[in-house]
């Protein structure tokens, strides 16, 4: 859309000439869906920073200032004569500290929880471009079912004009009294029945006109202009259908970080069998000084450096359950992945099957198309010399329409099957 500032000077503001690629730029750009991934890749990213952040000191500043009250005595046992006497050495309290620890060791915790994280960034950089091509794909599918029923619509407006030429024939035999009133009524039926078959498939592309406004994010009223109006008939490169590949699909890159994901989860898991080793200090101000006996109303600072070294002597029996379950749901993931790369190849294998019979069905549809014009220009002459009924002309006819519609069903199937092979392979 950024391109097309020549094409689209004549056309209104709320009018888009797109070409296939530009229509799938634009989506790839616009659409819901792919913001929403990006949306969901910064989230990721900003997560991984997080982590990576508990690798710094942990530093934590404290203060507290009291102002205490009398201390209550009761001398001699008993509650009663209560003395009121301020507290020693002094009424009012002060501290201030400084706390730092760096985590020297923890059993590779905190590494398995940063690699977790990377996992599932790049797991939202995959979701992106398969967002992108499952977009991409539905607005390749949108456009050349457009441009189908618009062939269609060409189909119907030659068979329209060839009913409404064929209905002033059988008019003027009638009026000669050659033919029955029943040719004449059959005739007006037929060309009805394709007025109307043309009217509903208007309405389809209407329908689809604005499932496609909606994929590239464009208002309900604006008005898309498919430039790519012989793209239907280009028929694509043999090699994708001999030689796909399957190491960029979408699923398989996920299956394969999922088990990723799941080895950095067992890594932390397992860490928990280990002592964590942190390097600790602090420094702080305080007031009155509880350090001497008896106290004194003055103040002082102090600080302390050292090792605190932790191990928690349970995770010997209770962190047992989940390392074994961490390792089952790592097996199960394996299974999966080996299940999708099956289920990938399944894919494209049927698409390249399905491809194969499309590029035969072309030849074949485009020998019948030559071989029902004869016959249909053959039939008419019979009809018309009256060596032929009415039925037969129709029937003719309908076989002509019925193989010029089956090419254009082909060419659009194999169009279809080779844009979902790059999809599935991921190339789109």
């Amino acid at each position: 859309m950024y391109t097309l500032s020549a094409h689209a000077q004549d056309q209104p503001k709320d009018t888009y000439v797109l070409s296939i690629q530009e229509a799938v730029l634009m989506a790839r750009n616009n659409n819901d869906h792919v913001t929403s991934a990006r949306l969901n890749r910064e989230v990721s990213g900003s997560e991984l920073k997080e982590v990576k952040s508990h690798a710094l000191p942990h530093i934590v500043l404290n203060g507290t200032a009291k102002k205490l009250s009398n201390a209550i005595l009761y001398e001699g046992g008993g509650l009663s004569d209560p003395v009121n006497r301020p507290p020693p050495p002094a009424t009012y309290q002060l501290k201030t500290e400084m706390e730092a620890s760096f985590n020297l060791y923890s059993g590779g915790k905190h590494e398995a929880s940063i690699k977790e994280f990377e996992v599932k960034t790049k797991l939202a950089d995959v979701s992106i471009l398969q967002q992108q091509g499952s977009i991409s794909l539905q607005v390749v599918q949108h456009y050349l079912e457009i441009l189908r029923m618009s062939q269609l619509d060409s189909l119907y407006k030659e068979q329209i004009n060839r009913e409404k030429l064929r209905l002033k024939n059988i008019n003027s035999l009638y009026a000669n009294g050659k033919v029955t009133r029943s040719d004449v009524l059959r005739a007006e039926i037929n060309l009805s029945n394709q007025e109307f078959a043309k009217k509903e498939n208007e309405s389809d592309i209407d329908i689809f006109h604005n499932r496609l406004n909606v994929l590239l994010h464009l208002p309900e009223e604006t008005k898309v202009v498919l430039s790519d109006t012989t793209v239907i008939k280009t028929l694509p490169a043999m090699e994708i259908m001999e030689t796909p590949s399957e190491s960029r699909a979408f699923t398989l890159q996920q299956a394969s970080l999922s088990t990723e994901l799941q080895l950095a989860k067992l890594k932390g898991a397992k860490s928990n069998y280990y002592p964590t080793v942190e390097l600790i200090a602090a420094y702080g101000f305080n007031f009155p000084n509880y350090l001497v006996y008896p106290y004194i109303p003055h103040a002082y600072s102090i600080g302390f450096v050292g090792v605190q070294l932790q191990y928690n002597i349970s995770s010997l029996y209770q962190n047992n359950h989940k390392v074994a379950a961490e390792k089952q749901r790592l097996q199960e993931i394996k299974v999966i992945e080996s299940a999708a790369r099956d289920e990938v190849k399944l894919q494209i294998t049927s698409l390249q099957i399905k491809m194969a019979d499309m590029r035969d069905k072309i030849a074949l549809a485009l020998q019948n198309i030559e071989q029902s014009q004869v016959n249909y220009k053959i039939v008419s002459t019979k009809y018309f010399n009256q060596l032929a009924l009415l039925t037969d002309l129709l029937e003719a006819d309908n076989i002509y329409l019925q193989s010029k519609y089956k090419l254009i069903e082909a060419q659009t199937s194999l169009l279809n099957y080779y844009y979902q092979i790059l999809y599935t392979t991921g190339k789109i």
